[in-house]
């Protein structure tokens, strides 16, 4: 039985814009918290006309910027044909990850250029402070604040599996071409979604085969096909993609180099936290239990009307249920540090 890839069923494109404005972005592109793809975003970068000129011409820019520094690096043997994935008995992965000298890296990625089967090699989000220190200097992302800090991600053919992303990102590519399928956030239920705590590279990801869709073992990914959107972007382009979006990413050929920045709101940690404390303490609770608690967060937290929940209490009291405040947060923290020790004992 034929097993398709997403892209034989034609999913729907990505919306388009050009020439994306600081303001466009902040006052109508993120509110809307769609992913849109950005063309020729950073068309004037070096990095990129360097890219557009072929393997030696990025590697040779990329040298000019390398300090030394090791990355961490995701190797694999050619039969994995770039889909860095578990093992087949999911004792484990299909690749190993070795500290690899930045230089190396690029050196034998060129070595490969002409090889059909290939060692596949992918270094992925490794800060550009610590890699190639002098980058934002050269090639400037007009539509973040210059505090955040740009990463790189170097390797030939690659696939990563669907997976979400904490914080808001654009993710510009340099080299090569990359193929972008998104998901909306409420297709979760229909990813089938691997473990949290035991995967590739940190969030969880669809057990899904995107270049082999399954639909006998997984059925509900159907709907998730209906909601699929596509985008392929070459050098110059940039995806914005918002938080909890569900993207697979491919790259395609011998070379590829791609920048992205990550950027949120998030003011006190990481919400999976906030996730692997309900999974301990909520979710194996009697139903009526877990039902009454649902009423109680849906009030407090994800209500249309969970920010008027004190209202009806004087300012002076409301404590941790007052507005936003470094005083509030601070008490809110000081009751978690209190209360934590019990919990993780």
């Amino acid at each position: 039985m034929h097993k398709p890839s997403i892209f034989e069923l034609n999913p729907q494109p990505l919306a388009e814009l050009s020439n994306v404005s600081r303001t466009q972005f902040d006052q109508e592109i993120r509110p809307a918290s769609q992913p849109v793809i950005m063309r020729g975003l950073v068309n004037d970068w070096p990095a990129v006309a360097a890219g557009k000129n072929g393997p030696e011409q990025i590697a040779d820019h990329l040298r000019s910027l390398d300090v030394g520094a090791n990355v961490p690096t995701f190797i694999a043997r050619p039969e994995v044909r770039g889909r860095y994935f578990y093992a087949p008995d999911m004792l484990g992965f299909n690749f190993e990850v070795r500290d690899v000298p930045f230089r190396a890296l690029l050196d034998k990625l060129l070595e490969q250029l002409e090889d059909p089967a290939p060692m596949g090699i992918y270094a992925g989000a490794s800060p550009t402070t610590q890699t190639l220190p002098t980058f934002a200097h050269h090639n400037e992302m007009p539509l973040v604040e210059p505090n955040v800090v740009p990463k790189v991600w170097v390797g030939n053919s690659a696939q990563v599996a669907p997976h979400f992303d904490i914080s808001d990102n654009i993710a510009c590519v340099v080299s090569g071409v990359r193929r972008f399928v998104v998901f909306p956030p409420d297709q979760i239920e229909n990813l089938y979604v691997g473990p949290i705590d035991y995967n590739m590279a940190g969030q969880p990801a669809s057990l899904v085969d995107l270049n082999a869709i399954d639909l006998s073992k997984f059925p509900k990914f159907q709907r998730a096909i209906e909601s699929a959107m596509v985008a392929e972007l070459h050098p110059g382009d940039a995806l914005y993609m918002p938080s909890l979006w569900w993207h697979f990413v491919e790259s395609t050929g011998p070379f590829n180099v791609l920048v992205n920045y990550w950027f949120d709101t998030l003011r006190h940690g990481s919400p999976m936290n906030v996730l692997a404390l309900a999974l301990l303490v909520l979710r194996d609770l009697p139903d009526s239990d877990r039902e009454a608690w649902r009423s109680v967060f849906d009030h407090y937290v994800f209500g249309e009307n969970a920010g008027a929940s004190a209202d009806h209490i004087p300012p002076e009291f409301r404590g941790a249920l007052a507005e936003q405040s470094p005083e509030r947060n601070q008490k809110i923290k000081a009751f978690l540090t209190a209360q934590l020790p019990s919990v993780l004992r």
